[in-house]
């Protein structure tokens, strides 16, 4: 959006207040999906010796964005991992109304958005007879040939509900929301992904909704109580073809170097190798838990390579993606540009010795000798709760194992 345009915006919304202001606290925004239809969450701002601080909350998570800029009564905010911006216009009574960009996307880019001071309730929390057992069997567009399983994990207080989808190719993290009467309502925005569920009980209690992911893309769920739901092992579901005996690769990384698993710093290490992309949050998940793998073990022999395939089409964009990403995370580990695109085929065309890339991200764990050990599709975030905590410990006995060969 070029800057006349969002002027032209802003000045549909009217005269402004000098006593317009960003007060300190939280804020419940609302995105606008479609006319009707609006995803809430909080960002909390909060005011420090070097100026405003901001935080995208989702139920216990508190994503930090880059330092808000205000100029007059306008409003910048942009995420600090995800190529994404708000930006709005101070209003009387406390509010704020503008745009919302994913500067990532080609169509579906930008929405509008409204935000209030004080409100606390993402949904209303209004009393009601629902109640949600804590595990669900879901399926995502039951009937036709694009359906999907999933475990629905649910947290229910009152008419306060936390949870998440596990699927096979990853976790929908922290969302938020409300048993509102019968209906559930549960939402996430994590600066890339504006994600909204509803449903409601039928007859049989059981759940029948629909899944919006921003203005472009929605699909129906079903879902019954089931203690003993479970989706195939994320550890069979990516493998090496008979053939292949080693994993081979050469990209280059931000600074246009190209590196090869075949360099020396990686020879006779352990070495985990990271598919990912900048866009994708439980990649980032993801990145913060290798990261912290990286620091503990890197002097026992640990080696991380992350492979990014990302969206712009375009090297140089795709590279500043790729430093944004490492900056705001604080990755230690080399990432290398595979890709100026996601498509799965191509992401299984530069790794052909692998059936191929099912999602973003998988991580290939290769042992001292460079024979892989393990392919990992997907990645249960801390979102995921019990799911996480289970995961974060096998593996690192499996890696602990492998600098002891």
């Amino acid at each position: 959006m070029n800057r006349r345009i969002f002027w032209l915006l802003i000045s549909l919304l009217g005269p402004a207040s000098a006593q317009a202001q960003l007060i300190p606290g939280a804020w419940r925004f609302e995105l606008e999906l479609a006319p009707g239809r609006r995803l809430p969450f909080h960002i909390e701002f909060a005011q420090a010796a070097g100026g405003w601080q901001a935080w995208i909350r989702n139920a216990a998570e508190r994503l930090p964005m880059e330092a808000p800029r205000i100029q007059g009564d306008s409003v910048f905010l942009r995420t600090s991992v995800f190529n994404s911006e708000f930006r709005g216009r101070l209003l009387p009574e406390d509010r704020i109304e503008g745009v919302w960009r994913n500067y990532d996307r080609k169509t579906h880019h930008t929405l509008p958005f409204r935000a209030e001071y004080g409100v606390p309730q993402r949904f209303p929390l209004r009393p009601g007879k629902g109640r949600l057992a804590p595990v669900w069997a879901v399926t995502f567009s039951p009937g036709t040939d694009k359906a999907y399983p999933a475990v629905g994990l649910f947290t229910q207080n009152g008419s306060y509900v936390t949870g998440t989808f596990l699927t096979e190719t990853g976790d929908y993290r922290y969302l938020e929301g409300a048993m509102d009467g019968d209906s559930l309502r549960l939402s996430a925005f994590d600066g890339s992904h504006a994600f909204l569920f509803a449903a409601g009980f039928d007859a049989n209690g059981h759940l029948e909704g629909t899944f919006y992911s921003g203005s472009h893309w929605q699909e129906p769920w079903i879902g019954r109580p089931d203690p003993q739901a479970a989706l195939t092992d994320p550890d069979s579901l990516t493998y090496l073809l008979p053939g292949y005996e080693r994993l081979a690769f050469s990209f280059p990384n931000p600074e246009g170097r190209m590196v090869s698993l075949a360099d020396p710093a990686y020879q006779g290490k352990a070495v985990i190798v990271q598919v990912l992309g900048s866009w994708c949050p439980n990649c980032m998940d993801e990145s913060k838990q290798l990261a912290a793998w990286h620091r503990r073990y890197q002097a026992e022999g640990l080696e991380i390579i992350g492979l990014a395939f990302e969206r712009t089409g375009e090297t140089a964009s795709s590279l500043a993606a790729i430093r944004r990403m490492k900056q705001a995370l604080g990755l230690p580990y080399e990432v290398l540009l595979a890709s100026t695109s996601t498509d799965k085929a191509l992401a299984s065309q530069a790794l052909p010795m692998l059936n191929h890339i099912m999602a973003y991200p998988t991580a290939i764990y290769l042992d001292r000798q460079g024979r892989i050990r393990k392919i990992h599709t997907g990645y249960y975030g801390p979102g995921t709760g019990a799911y996480h905590t289970r995961f974060v410990e096998q593996y690192t006995a499996f890696i602990e194992a492998l600098l002891k060969e």
